[in-house]
């Protein structure tokens, strides 16, 4: 790909006058030019190197300019790719535009009509370049926040966790591309994410995490999808969205219940389409890439309040993982927090012997309404507290005893007590699962996952 304004152009024609025409005229410029006369030429040519620009004359020997495009846009979807023919009817205008060409020039060439076309050329040219720096960046940081944190670690020997492991090989496998996570805050909906990326994915393609309520709400579409230069006060030049920044990777949309309806359509547009058309400007972008979207809230309800689109609902929805709270699979409790404690040994260079039987006792009985990030927090405390060998209760920032209590659900980690506990609360409420989760004080999404593992019917 070029630096600054000269751009590499790909020059494919079979009349030797254009090359000497518009060749000359472009090298003039200061553009490095590739001459070539067809379409088997111009194929092999960018097989062997970058571009950002390729000007296709459209009536050639052996392949024409449209079939060129066609095998050109399979090697590479987002070089720009301008046809040029000396007969221009609107049809095949139509017929370019639609087979993925992004301009359409006349013979004779006209230079003002080629400058607007190299001057768009290089704002792709500068944007691209903007992606791949950003993309770069992010891979670094990620990289570095993954081995320092171990974000992207599931941890955990319960069932429930078995049983997320398994879906996410499923949907890897399958090929999702658009996959919804729920659970209560906290309990490593991100983590799934990154396992989903980092299973289905290749270790250069980002994965960008975007907290959906830290976009200001008149910020979404710009943040999410970019903008052109001038498209609103302060636009000083074309700035690369998420999206795009995304493409060939993963992009995590955590907490989906709080993008403004506004934008909902407009996102669902992109779910389906998988093209991103920037704020302020008239050309869509191709983006390849996997959508994990997260949830703590009850989309069901919030779509019964006019509050989310059913139809991006159930666009999301394709493939969906539930996280059960930690207090729901108390076997994952010491796993945890060992991986936590070797973790923030590590980070501190300390020396620890692990944790002592009461403190295990301890951190076993505690209900964790933070879930697993908040028994991230408390390991990380007792080890500043305890940096030279075990863990002992002391060392332990938890609530005063009367405030740990047994969840008001499930007092016994036994699943044929729950299932009957279940059974009494959606009789009492005469199978209304929202008002017997609100009765059980535990989220709707908690309710159904235990009903669908208990097969009540």
């Amino acid at each position: 790909m070029s630096n600054g304004d000269s751009l590499n152009i790909l020059l494919v024609d079979d009349e030797k006058i254009i090359h000497q025409s518009v060749g000359d005229y472009l090298s003039a410029s200061g553009h490095r030019i590739d001459d070539v006369y067809n379409g088997e030429e111009a194929l092999k040519a960018i097989q062997g190197r970058e571009y950002d620009l390729c000007l296709l004359d459209v009536k050639m020997p052996k392949i024409d300019g449209l079939s060129a495009l066609k095998k050109i846009q399979e090697i590479r979807p987002t070089l720009p790719v301008v046809l040029v023919s000396g007969h221009g009817s609107m049809e095949m205008v139509i017929e370019a535009l639609r087979a993925g060409a992004t301009d359409f020039l006349i013979k004779p060439v006209k230079l003002i009509e080629l400058d607007a076309i190299l001057e768009k050329s290089k704002n792709i040219s500068r944007l691209l370049r903007q992606k791949k720096h950003f993309q770069d960046t992010i891979r670094g940081i990620q990289h570095f926040y993954d081995v320092q944190r171990g974000v992207n670690k599931l941890v955990g020997e319960s069932s429930a966790i078995s049983h997320v492991k398994e879906q996410i090989n499923q949907a890897v496998a399958a090929g999702c591309d658009t996959i919804l996570i729920t659970g209560e805050t906290g309990t490593g909906k991100e983590v799934v994410a990154h396992q989903i990326h980092a299973v289905g994915a290749s270790e250069e393609s980002p994965f960008i995490a975007v907290s959906c309520p830290s976009i200001p709400e008149t910020l979404f579409e710009s943040e999410l999808f970019g903008y052109s230069k001038g498209s609103f006060t302060g636009a000083t030049q074309d700035r690369a969205g998420l999206f795009t920044l995304a493409d060939g990777g993963t992009l995590f949309l955590d907490e989906i219940a709080d993008i403004p309806l506004e934008v909902q359509a407009s996102l669902l547009r992109v779910l389906d389409t998988r093209t991103i058309r920037p704020v302020g400007s008239s050309k869509e972008i191709h983006a390849e890439l996997r959508i994990i979207c997260a949830t703590n809230a009850s989309l069901e309800q919030l779509i019964e309040e006019k509050k989310f689109r059913e139809d991006l609902y159930y666009r999301i929805n394709v493939f969906s993982i539930h996280l059960s709270p930690l207090r729901e699979r108390r076997e994952d409790i010491l796993p945890l927090a060992k991986h936590f404690l070797s973790r923030s040994v590590k980070a501190r260079r300390a020396e620890c012997g692990g944790f002592s039987p009461r403190t295990k006792q301890m951190l076993l009985r505690y209900d964790y309404p933070g879930n697993v990030r908040e028994l991230g927090n408390i390991v990380e405390r007792a080890a500043i507290l305890g940096h030279s060998g075990i863990i002992q209760p002391k060392h332990l920032i938890l609530p005063k005893p009367s405030a740990i209590k047994e969840s008001s659900m499930f007092r016994q980690p036994h699943h044929c007590e729950e299932r009957e506990i279940i059974l009494k609360a959606l009789g009492k409420t005469k199978w209304n699962r929202k008002q017997a989760a609100k009765a059980l004080q535990i989220p709707y999404s908690t309710l159904r996952y235990r009903i669908k593992t208990y097969r009540i019917d």
